[in-house]
């Protein structure tokens, strides 16, 4: 399943927890926050809330669990404590089992980030280490970081749209279907009106990324209130962000595994 940015919001969380868009581009969510925001600050307030009920919902649908390990320990000898504890943490698990809720343990975890898929093989080295080590913190992590990366992003973008929207934004939605200049019919220089075309974004915005240094600008006239943009400043500006490659990000991550041995 593709992000659409026409898809209702209930069924974006479901994909994405769902793991059903592995390969979620930053321009997609980007697009899809856009879309949200046109619904004024409220529609993405509302947003936030969802995704933020979803994610808390997903986390509080797990537990670890502890019985088998307790028990294991109390054969050995390694425990210090009677039957009735295990028997009062058997009854414990098994309710939490009876409300949907599921147990994780170190075998799970394991198989749960192999089916994700390991990033790289000093990613599987890691899991694998921190399998025998029965390290369920550091799996409990890793596994989260893979199955909720995308709806964290997605959680992300929301709460950087908010920064800039405003509450009236939602009367001032532009007409999609008009035609889409090139970027090199615009001219060389120019005002306000043009620079929220070319970025698609409001006045209001513009105002504020020039007010904070983020977007290039020249101020004209004798008390320089008056904005002004060159196309070249702000087409760099517009691609700055760079989105980094799969290799880059499993580098990224193999270094970060490296330096936790």
């Amino acid at each position: 399943m593709v992000l659409q940015n026409d898809m209702p919001l209930s069924d974006v969380i479901t994909m994405l927890l769902k793991g059903e868009e592995r390969e979620l581009h930053e321009r997609d969510l980007l697009g899809y926050v856009e879309n949200l925001s046109r619904g004024g600050k409220e529609a993405l307030q509302q947003a936030l809330k969802e995704v933020e009920t979803a994610i808390t919902g997903w986390d509080d649908s797990y537990f670890i669990s502890t019985y088998e390990k307790r028990v294991d320990e109390f054969k050995q000898g390694k425990l210090n404590r009677d039957e009735y504890y295990l028997e009062d943490l058997f009854f414990k698990e098994d309710l939490l089992i009876k409300e949907g809720k599921v147990g994780l343990t170190v075998d799970y975890l394991y198989d749960a980030i192999e089916k994700l898929g390991f990033i790289d093989g000093n990613h599987q080295d890691a899991v694998t280490s921190a399998w025998a080590l029965d390290d369920i913190e550091f799996l409990k992590t890793q596994w989260e970081d893979l199955s909720l990366g995308q709806i964290r992003a997605l959680r992300a973008a929301i709460r950087d749209a908010l920064k800039f929207v405003s509450p009236k934004q939602c009367n001032e939605v532009q007409n999609a279907n008009r035609p889409q200049k090139q970027l090199t019919e615009y001219p060389e220089v120019f005002g306000t009106e043009v620079c929220c075309e070319m970025t698609g974004y409001k006045k209001d915005t513009i105002y504020k990324l020039t007010a904070r240094g983020d977007l290039p600008c020249c101020r004209s006239g004798n008390n320089g209130r008056k904005l002004m943009f060159r196309r070249e400043e702000v087409l760099a500006w517009m691609t700055a962000r760079r989105q980094e490659t799969k290799d880059e990000f499993i580098n990224q991550m193999g270094g970060q595994l490296a330096a936790r041995k």
